[in-house]
C-alpha cells in the first residue's frame, strides 16, 4: 500500500467514524471497503497502523454515564448506579445468611456453596474497584473492571486472612464478617467520592493528579 493510498483510506476511517459511529471493526472495515473500494487486505492494515499510532482506539465502547449529585438519586434514580449499589448489598446480606444460618448438612448447603464461591471470586473486589475507580469508562472499561474486581479480590481474601491469623481467627465467623464489612465499607466510600463527584465539589481527574505528582518529583 503506497503512502497516497494509506492517507486517503485512512482519511475516511476517521471520517467514518465521526460521522457514522460504527460499534464494531468489522461493521467500520465494510463501510470503508464499500465507500473506497479498496482490498480488504489494505483497509485492515490502515485500521491497524492507525490503532499502533493512537490515531483511534478500539475496544469496547465508551459509554458515558452522568455521576449522581444526591444520595437520593444514587440510591434510587440513577439506572446503573443504583442497580449496582443495591444488588452488592443483597448478595452481601445473602452471603451473609447462607454462611452463617445454613448448616454444612442442610439440603440448602448448595446455595451456601454457590453464594461462597460468587462473593469470594468477586464482589469485595468490585465493591473496592468502584472506591479505585468511581468514574465509569475514566481509564478502564467494564472487562478490565472485572479481571482487577477478582485481583483484588483475590488480594483482599489472602491479606485479610494474615490480619485475622493475628487478631482473631481464620474461621467461617470471622471471614464472613470481615468480607461483608470490606463490601459494605466500599460501597459507602464509593457512594461518597462519586456524590461528591457529580457535584464538583471534588476532582480525581487522573491526569490531573499524575501533574501533581509529577511537580512533588521535581
Amino acid at each position: 500500500m503506497n503512502r497516497n493510498e494509506s492517507s486517503e483510506v485512512k482519511k475516511m476511517i476517521k471520517e467514518i467514524l465521526a460521522k457514522e459511529k460504527p460499534k464494531t471493526v468489522k461493521k467500520l472495515s465494510d463501510r470503508v471497503i464499500e465507500l473506497s473500494k479498496k482490498n480488504i487486505d489494505i483497509v485492515y492494515d490502515a485500521i491497524k497502523e492507525m490503532e499502533m499510532e493512537g490515531e483511534i482506539k478500539l475496544g469496547s465502547p465508551k459509554i458515558e454515564r452522568k455521576l449522581p449529585d444526591t444520595i437520593s438519586n444514587y440510591l434510587f434514580k440513577s439506572r446503573y448506579f443504583s442497580i449496582e449499589f443495591w444488588l452488592l448489598v443483597g448478595l452481601t446480606v445473602i452471603f451473609t445468611i447462607a454462611t452463617l444460618l445454613i448448616p454444612t448438612d442442610s439440603p440448602f448447603q448448595f446455595l451456601r456453596t454457590i453464594m461462597g464461591i460468587i462473593y469470594g471470586l468477586f464482589i469485595p473486589g468490585w465493591a473496592i474497584s468502584c472506591v479505585v475507580f468511581p468514574k465509569l469508562y475514566e481509564t478502564i472499561d467494564q472487562i478490565e473492571r472485572t479481571l482487577v474486581a477478582i485481583g483484588i479480590n483475590i488480594g483482599t481474601m489472602i491479606f485479610g486472612g494474615l490480619i485475622l491469623n493475628q487478631i482473631w481467627a481464620v474461621d467461617n465467623l470471622p471471614f464472613v464478617v470481615m468480607l461483608s464489612s470490606v463490601t459494605i465499607i466500599s460501597l459507602v466510600v464509593s457512594a461518597t467520592i462519586r456524590i461528591l463527584l457529580g457535584t464538583g465539589r471534588i476532582d480525581l481527574g487522573y491526569k490531573r493528579i499524575k501533574n501533581i505528582l509529577a511537580k512533588m518529583g521535581e
